[in-house]
């Protein structure tokens, strides 16, 4: 097969490859804060587990993303492939420990590895990126969103299944076979997205530390507000994305299997918005309008969600949430995408991929310690706070670019 003949394929070879990966990456998320659980995990414990995954990200998902540029996305693919299987392996293993405390050491140090590996999103988007012109690129990152929305919808119904008919354990087990044959199927089928040359050029180009890279991208006048805002949305979805197992599980009661059942929906509901609705949306108002309504939403439901007094009321305004992420995360991918020249892009998205970890470090780490000293519904409000100040930040971004090209 010709090189071109395989790029042309490409934009469908990495949706099935980020649709494989996010299934097996669905069918844990629902289940990890109950399974924690059971080992004497507290809430508190609980958030600094979840957030230990994009400590390590925050670390290294930069130089994971510099390195793509010069050694090509196809190689750090598979790398970060092979590191999720070793991890979800390792989680599920854990449950064969008699000490809690050693499982929950087991927990820490798997959710650890799973970040250190953990470019796999960042590096899919990247490749998506490279291998579509400017004016498609809200359109291709809206596709890999479909892909992890499907894999949301597939991934939490299918874990929910197994842990029902079977243990809490075995889900991870499955994730881990998923992740190893989708680095077979990388492997074999999926080609280079960037070219020698543009590699070479990424090498003799990007020279600079992690801390310097992640400094010099926030003092980028077109990308640094833009990685501002990124941070702010991401505290504000991982709010109720990383603690609704735990409030739903403390406020309604509901187990693995309900709670799973209820991010297969939100994952529906994401691809369906993701997969249909981003290209003629963006085609008709642009990145920006859609941006600020799916933000201007994600706020709105998350201000609500105290107040629904029944799980059914909830869902509803989680699906909310759902579509307001969904419109947001692309279109906000795409207007940084398109700030990044073609031989930093990998560098510009791994490093918006750190500064995202950061705001995932944050979010479940203070709604852990809320949920248990100030309210359940906590995470609630953190998230419609957080994110009506990244709308703010936003509108403050759009104004003064709207001033400046007025004068010129």
């Amino acid at each position: 097969m010709s090189r071109a003949m395989s790029i042309n394929s490409a934009p469908r070879l990495i949706f099935l490859v980020t649709l494989i990966d996010q299934i097996g990456w669905g069918m844990v998320i629902p289940i990890l804060p109950t399974y924690a659980r059971t080992f004497g995990g507290s809430s508190i414990v609980i958030g600094w587990l979840l957030a230990s995954y994009s400590v390590a990200q925050l670390l290294f998902a930069p130089a994971i993303g510099r390195l793509s540029d010069r050694a090509g996305r196809k190689p750090l693919l598979l790398v970060c492939m092979g590191g999720s299987a070793v991890a979800a392996a390792a989680t599920g293993a854990a449950s064969l420990l008699a000490d809690g405390t050693f499982a929950l050491g087991v927990l820490f140090l798997a959710r650890a590895l799973d970040g250190v590996t953990g470019g796999n999103t960042a590096l899919s988007l990247s490749y998506a990126s490279d291998v579509t012109p400017p004016e498609r690129r809200a359109q291709s990152l809206g596709m890999i969103g479909a892909a992890i929305g499907l894999g949301y919808t597939i991934g939490p119904a299918l874990g929910g299944v197994i842990a029902h008919y079977s243990d809490a354990a075995t889900p991870f087990y499955v994730a881990a076979g998923l992740a190893l044959i989708n680095a077979l199927a990388m492997w074999w089928r999926l080609p280079e997205s960037l070219s020698p040359e543009r590699r070479a050029e990424a090498a003799l180009n990007h020279q600079s530390s992690d801390a310097a890279s992640i400094w010099t991208w926030l003092r980028h006048p077109q990308i640094g507000p833009l990685l501002i805002i990124n941070f702010l949305f991401i505290v504000a979805a991982s709010c109720y994305q990383m603690m609704l197992p735990l409030y739903t599980n403390l406020r309604f009661e509901m187990g693995e299997r309900d709670n799973s059942y209820l991010f297969a929906f939100l994952g529906l509901t994401m691809t369906l918005v993701q997969g249909a609705l981003i290209r003629p949306l963006v085609h008709r108002f642009g990145e920006r309008a859609i941006f600020a309504f799916g933000l201007s939403l994600l706020t709105i439901a998350l201000a609500a969600a105290p107040l629904a007094d029944t799980a059914a009321g909830l869902v509803w305004l989680c699906a909310g949430m759902g579509v307001g992420t969904a419109l947001a995360n692309p279109t906000l991918l795409a207007l940084l995408a398109n700030r990044a020249a073609d031989d930093e892009r990998g560098e510009a998205l791994g490093v918006a991929a750190s500064v995202a970890s950061l705001g995932r470090i944050i979010a479940p780490a203070w709604c852990g310690y809320a949920m248990k000293h100030v309210s359940a519904a906590s995470p609630f409000i953190t998230g419609a706070s957080v994110a009506a100040l990244a709308a703010a930040v936003f509108l403050a971004f759009v104004t003064v670019k709207t001033t400046a090209s007025a004068r010129s």
